[in-house]
C-alpha cells in the first residue's frame, strides 16, 4: 500500500508540474525539496508551500528531486514505512521515517556494480572508511547522473589550506588543478597563538589533497567539472576536477538545498533549518535532540551533533564538521563550513579541529538501482 501510494504521489507531481509549464516563472520545477506533513513541498523562504493536488494517501514528510517538474529522487514517508526511490521507481521500501533519500554505494567496485544493500553497509560500518559499501545522500539531478553526498567525513581534523601548503610553490596548485584570476594571488599568512588564521587566496589546497588521497582508489569515472569562487571582488580560484573522483559540496549548493535563494557568498552564515545568524544567537540552533532537523543527513555523524538535530553523532575526536570548496568573499582568513550545529558557518583557514572531507560524487542511475 505504501509502495502504491507512493507512486500515486509521483504520479500527482509530475502531472501537477506539467499543469503549471505555463506559469514557468511563478514555480521552481528543479531541486531538493522537502516535505511537510500534509505532503505540500516546502520552498525554503518562501512562507506558502506548494500544494499537490493528491486523493490518494499523501505522504507525512521525506524529500523529492525534481528535474523539470519531474520526480527523479525521493524518500517518502507514507504510514509506518520509507519509501525510497530512484529515477521515478521505487528503489527500497522499509518500516521508518525519512531523513534524506539514501541509496547504498561501492565507489571501489566497477562502473557496472557499484551497488550494495544496506546489511552490507551496516557490516562496514565506521565513520571515517574509505571504501566498500558506503551511505549516500542524493541531492541533485543532471544529464551526468545522481549528485550525492557521503553519509560521514572520510577524514577529519586538516586546514583547510596549511600553512605550509600555502607557502608552497605554484606546483602544489598545479597538481591538485588550482588556476588563479585576478590580482590577489598572494598575501601572508599569519597563524594566531590559538591556531586559527591562514588566508584563503590560494584555495582549499590541503583539503583537496586530503580529498584526492581518501578518494583516489575509487573505480568511478574520473570527473568532468570545475568550481569556480571569488576571494574578493574579481579575484579568486578554479578548481578543475578532472584528475579527482569525488570533489568537495560548494556553499552554494547548501543553499540551494536549503532553498535560501537569496544567500550569497559574503553573506552571514545560517541554520540548515531556520534563519541567518546573528552575533546575539550564535550558540542557539534551531533544530535539537527532541526537534530533529529535516537537513540531518547533510550533518550526520560529526561531533556531538546528535544535540543540534542529528541522527546519530560521533562521540570522540575533531570530527566537528567538514569543509566545503568555498572562501567567504572578502575576508581572506575565512571560509565555509557545514558545522555539527546544523549550520553553514565561517571558520579560519587554519581551524583545523572543525575541518573534514565528505566527498560528492555523481554516477549514473544505472550504477544506483541493483
Amino acid at each position: 500500500a505504501a509502495i502504491d501510494s507512493a507512486y500515486g504521489y509521483r504520479d500527482a507531481v509530475n502531472q501537477y508540474y506539467i499543469s503549471e509549464l505555463t506559469k514557468i516563472g511563478e514555480k521552481d520545477l528543479d531541486g531538493f525539496f522537502n516535505l511537510n506533513s500534509n505532503g505540500e513541498l516546502l520552498n525554503g523562504s518562501n512562507p506558502t508551500p506548494t500544494t499537490i493536488p493528491f486523493t490518494g494517501k499523501a505522504p507525512e514528510g521525506g524529500s523529492v528531486v525534481l528535474d523539470e517538474g519531474s520526480v527523479e529522487a525521493a524518500c517518502l514517508t507514507i504510514g509506518d514505512y520509507k519509501v525510497t526511490m530512484i529515477g521515478g521507481e521505487v528503489y527500497s521500501t522499509e518500516k521508518g521515517k525519512c531523513n534524506g533519500i539514501e541509496v547504498y554505494l561501492n565507489p571501489t567496485a566497477t562502473d557496472s556494480n557499484t551497488s550494495c544493500t544496506k546489511e552490507d553497509y551496516n557490516s562496514n560500518s565506521g565513520t571515517d572508511k574509505k571504501e566498500g559499501c558506503m551511505k549516500w545522500y542524493v541531492y541533485d539531478v543532471s544529464d551526468n547522473g545522481y549528485t550525492m553526498i557521503l553519509d560521514h567525513n572520510t577524514s577529519n581534523g586538516m586546514a583547510w589550506a596549511s600553512k605550509e601548503d600555502y607557502e608552497a610553490t605554484n606546483d602544489k596548485a598545479t597538481e591538485l588543478g588550482i588556476t588563479y584570476f585576478g590580482t590577489q594571488q598572494s598575501g601572508e599568512y599569519t597563524v594566531n597563538a590559538d591556531g586559527t588564521g591562514g588566508n584563503n587566496n590560494k584555495g582549499p589546497l590541503t583539503a583537496l589533497n586530503q580529498l584526492k588521497d581518501d578518494t583516489e582508489n575509487w573505480t568511478i569515472q574520473n570527473r568532468t567539472d570545475t568550481y569556480i569562487a571569488e576571494t574578493s571582488t574579481g579575484s579568486g580560484y578554479t578548481v578543475d576536477y578532472k584528475n579527482y573522483k569525488a570533489r568537495l559540496i560548494s556553499a552554494e549548493e547548501v543553499a540551494t538545498i536549503v532553498r535560501k535563494s537569496d544567500w550569497n557568498t559574503s553573506n552571514e552564515y545560517f541554520f540548515l533549518d531556520g534563519a541567518y545568524g546573528k552575533a546575539e544567537n550564535w550558540q542557539t540552533p534551531v533544530a535539537s535532540s527532541t526537534n530533529p532537523s529535516n537537513y540531518a543527513w547533510l550533518f550526520d555523524n560529526t561531533r556531538d551533533c546528535q544535540d543540534y538535530g542529528c541522527n546519530l553523532s560521533l562521540t570522540t575526536g575533531n570530527g566537528y564538521g567538514y569543509w566545503t570548496s568555498t572562501a567567504v568573499v572578502g575576508d581572506s582568513s575565512k571560509v565555509w563550513n557545514v558545522s555539527n550545529y546544523g549550520r553553514l558557518n565561517f571558520f579560519d583557514v587554519n581551524y583545523s579541529n572543525i575541518g573534514g572531507i565528505r566527498p560528492v560524487i555523481t554516477v549514473s542511475k544505472s550504477n544506483i538501482i541493483p
